[in-house]
């Protein structure tokens, strides 16, 4: 029962049954989980490097921006602005240094040498070796005094008509400078560009420095993406191959099915049919619409991710039964990254076991009865290829004795020195028929159980076991045997 609801397993007895065919499904099966794992990590890559690629496009535009406005500045003649600006800066400082520098002190000085007091010289006159007199000269403390003075407010007047001088090129290179940038800015903005991005200029300087290296870096990253998106179309080919040869192969084995049961069990493929990969994708967008619409439509309905990709870059998603409204939000959800993870998804084939019935009719597994359900996959693992010893445990609970003599009983047979198989069975054709290698009987309290008897059926230990046993004794088959009038 477990066996008919799991897909894969049911693949795992059919993949056994045809010696020729089984390796290379087996084979296939690993390659195809080897690929789905390929794909979804180039996706996860290829979604890194879009990121990347969008980051290193967007800082290529902005030093490119700059490296262009800084070209349009140039032509606009901001190198001669700046130029200007320098020299206007440097004659101002130089106009304030002789403003506060130079001026000030001989207006100090010559204040401080008017108000010295000098205290009046006695009338002796003084020859010119006495200490009072110099070279040879007569003192004069007060005209000297004057003329100190008078060649100090000389060099005043000096002073101002410089410092006026210095100022007076100082106003002039900021005139020139003004002009100049009246005359850059009406250049800029016949460019289309603010005279505001003057201020801008170093921090310019500095993005357009970086413009060679982005370009190199976009350069580089725009090839590893083109060789991840060929790698990944590649892997999908080469899936896609995969699949078709893996159905094919278990076109050939249902052949065999039909051939060996004579068409009373029948293997049907449903291509796709494993729709949790999609399932998940599809709910993991968390758009209501989206959910709604999958689980709304019916399950022999629901596209694969191969149509709804397609139907994606056809603009042909009403085919797959979305509304317009659907539609719009399922193509604003799947971004670039997301149509890459939905193309990856790969949702497995299914092979369906049907059971034909007396009115020729065919009815599912899962529409079976428990015992017909038995009936049918016990009949495969019995016939397939698979040398790991299996264990059966009392098949009588489920299955009818016809169908134990018919076809369980002949499979055990030709198993015989192929597989080993263990059978717990309180059936007497089973043990009997069965042509079992060695029969056990064994017996049990409520804590441990134990071996009554073991060997082979000619024993005669062994063989009153049998009779006592599953035979209900000699009185019970002697019964048996009159009833039957054998």
């Amino acid at each position: 029962q477990r066996l008919s609801q799991e897909g894969a397993a049911v693949e795992d007895i059919l993949a056994r049954l045809v010696p020729s065919e089984m390796e290379g499904i087996q084979e296939r099966a690993i390659a195809l989980e080897s690929l789905d794992k390929r794909l979804a990590g180039l996706t996860r890559q290829l979604a890194k490097l879009d990121e990347t690629v969008e980051e290193t496009e967007q800082n290529c535009q902005r030093t490119g921006n700059a490296k262009e406005a800084l070209a349009a500045f140039a032509e606009a003649g901001v190198d001669s602005l700046h130029r200007a600006g320098r020299e206007a800066r440097a004659w101002e400082s130089a106009a304030s240094a002789a403003r506060t520098v130079l001026r000030e002190p001989l207006d100090e000085l010559v204040r401080a040498t008017r108000d010295i007091d000098l205290p009046p010289v006695d009338g002796e006159r003084t020859d010119s070796r006495s200490e009072d007199s110099r070279d040879g000269r007569k003192l004069d403390l007060d005209g000297k005094r004057c003329r100190i003075v008078e060649r100090l407010e000389t060099a005043a007047r000096e002073a101002t008509e410089w410092s006026a001088d210095i100022l007076g090129v100082s106003g002039r290179m900021k005139e020139r400078e003004t002009a100049l940038r009246v005359e850059v800015e009406r250049a800029l903005a016949a460019r289309g560009y603010d005279a505001g991005t003057l201020k801008e200029i170093q921090a310019l300087t500095r993005k357009a420095s970086m413009f060679p290296h982005y370009e190199a870096l976009l350069a580089e990253k725009r090839g590893e993406r083109i060789a991840a998106e060929n790698a990944f179309e590649r892997a999908l080919a080469e899936r896609r191959a995969l699949v078709e040869e893996q159905r094919l192969a278990f076109g050939r084995v249902a052949e065999e099915v039909k051939r060996e049961f004579d068409g009373r069990i029948r293997v049907r493929r449903s291509e796709e049919a494993d729709a949790r990969p999609l399932e998940g994708f599809l709910k993991g967008l968390r758009q209501k619409g989206v959910t709604r619409w999958w689980n709304d439509l019916a399950p022999a309905r629901r596209p694969s991710p191969a149509t709804l990709v397609a139907g994606l870059d056809g603009g042909a998603l009403a085919d797959v039964g979305m509304s317009r409204a659907v539609a719009e939000t399922f193509r604003e959800s799947v971004t670039r990254s997301k149509r890459r993870e939905l193309a990856a998804l790969r949702c497995p084939d299914r092979y369906i076991l049907e059971l034909r019935m007396d009115d020729g009719s065919y009815r599912l597994l899962n529409d079976l009865s428990g015992g017909q359900r038995v009936s049918v996959l016990l009949s495969l693992l019995l016939e397939t290829e698979d040398d790991r010893p299996l264990v059966i445990d009392q098949p009588e609970d489920e299955l009818d004795n016809r169908f134990l003599s018919e076809t369980v009983l002949p499979a055990l047979k030709k198993l015989r020195g192929r597989r080993q198989v263990v059978l717990a069975t309180h059936n007497a054709n089973l043990v009997v028929n069965g042509d079992a290698d060695m029969v056990i009987q064994l017996d049990a309290t409520a804590r441990r159980g134990r071996v009554v008897c073991a060997g082979a059926i000619e024993d005669p230990e062994v063989r009153d076991a049998i009779v006592r046993t599953v035979d209900g004794g000699e009185e019970a088959f002697r019964l048996r045997r009159r009833k039957y009038g054998f």
